[in-house]
């Protein structure tokens, strides 16, 4: 295919590279690479491997024959109800860059992890993502998951020469602010020195527990613009069950600090993102009350798709019903996608997984779901008891 690519099921094939916390390479974030023959690696194979692949030139195929690829099918779920996905979210911000793409300019967006380094092991994660799980994944899952050096100078190198034309980059976790660090900040140098800065937005992921110190702020001022994704789950207790061993003393106190610099700083916008899952979607409602209650923007929420015992929709209809009624009471209209989620889906066969992970991950980290999460454990007690 040459020329201006049209948009048709997804532009993400040919515009974005995406690089996870181990080095796997994909189209993005959502992509499921695992439902494909070969898997591709930063660490074994290069950009040009990729490009070149069966995989990748299927996906585009039935991209352009308005097929939706069994990579995408999380984006598809999403879709379904009325949940914008990224396809959607990409397509509306990058509209004009997407209308007059020519594939000569190479990928013009790109998420880039900077490894797996992290401070947290939040409960829905893992070590793929956190090198703070590894450990606890050994004891309870007996699979060892052990760090990675994804990105050294050769494959950094091989990877700036396919973006001439770059425009965005994500940089995601582990926690970008303590994973590879300089490594990141020498990516941001060569982009200031060629002077393309000024026309790159930078979008990170950060759980906010590590405030960036002035150097990052200096080098940021240079660029386009930086959009800090704040990355929280719920509120006071339930954040630091979630997200342990977080503090929640500590989020507040960072996002002031966040907030005082968007205030002052015409280049930074705050996000927030919040992980929807098992543990959080009867509180989904209150996680909003807190954003508005505080300045912060209304979060974008994603659902959990894996470890699957940890998807909202894991729990029997007896108790679906009951958060279905309760998300009915909130005053957000942002419930009624997840609603219509809950009634769509149906993931009840890792109910009883959920349950027993969840009383061992309790065990090992002497915490205590039913005093954290009263209400829907009371739900699930009443559940138990009927049957």
């Amino acid at each position: 295919m040459g020329g201006v690519v049209k948009m048709t099921r997804c532009l993400i094939p040919w515009t974005n590279i995406d690089i996870a916390p181990l080095g796997k390479i994909s189209p993005c974030c959502k992509f499921e690479s695992n439902s494909y023959n070969k898997e591709f690696n930063i660490v074994d194979n290069t950009v040009d491997d990729y490009l070149q692949s069966d995989m990748l030139k299927n996906v585009k195929e039935e991209m352009l024959n308005g097929e939706w690829p069994k990579g995408c099918e999380r984006c598809k779920i999403e879709e379904e109800n009325n949940i914008k996905s990224k396809r959607q979210l990409d397509y509306i911000r990058w509209k004009d860059e997407y209308e007059n793409y020519n594939e000569s300019k190479g990928f013009i967006t790109a998420s880039i992890a900077f490894g797996n380094t992290c401070n947290l092991k939040c409960i829905t994660c893992g070590p793929s993502a956190s090198s703070r799980w590894r450990k606890e994944h050994l004891d309870l899952y007996g699979i060892d998951v052990p760090p990675v050096e994804t990105l050294v100078d050769e494959n950094i190198k091989n990877l700036y020469e396919h973006m001439p034309n770059i425009i965005h980059l994500d940089i995601p976790g582990g926690e970008p602010f303590l994973s590879e660090v300089e490594k990141q900040k020498k990516l941001l140098k060569t982009y200031i020195d060629n002077n393309q800065s000024k026309n790159i937005s930078i979008h990170y992921t950060t759980n906010a527990q590590v405030f960036p110190n002035d150097e990052w702020w200096d080098l940021w001022s240079h660029f386009k613009e930086i959009d800090m994704q704040l990355s929280i789950d719920g509120t006071g207790d339930r954040y630091e069950y979630i997200r342990y061993p977080a503090k929640w003393s500590l989020l507040c106190e960072n996002v002031k600090k966040f907030v005082s610099r968007e205030k002052v700083l015409d280049n930074v916008r705050l996000s927030v993102s919040h992980t929807v899952s098992a543990y959080n979607i009867y509180y989904l409602s209150d996680f909003f009350d807190w954003c508005g209650q505080i300045g912060l923007p209304t979060p974008w929420c994603g659902r959990v798709h894996t470890p699957l015992h940890m998807r909202p929709s894991i729990f029997p209809n007896s108790i679906k019903r009951k958060i279905i009624d309760h998300l009915q009471t909130s005053k957000h209209k942002e419930m009624i996608s997840w609603i219509s989620l809950l009634k769509n889906s149906d993931d009840s066969q890792y109910y009883k997984v959920f349950c027993d992970m969840r009383d061992k991950h309790d065990l090992y980290r002497n915490l205590d779901y039913k005093k954290i999460f009263p209400e829907l454990s009371r739900l699930i007690n009443e559940q138990d008891k009927e049957h």
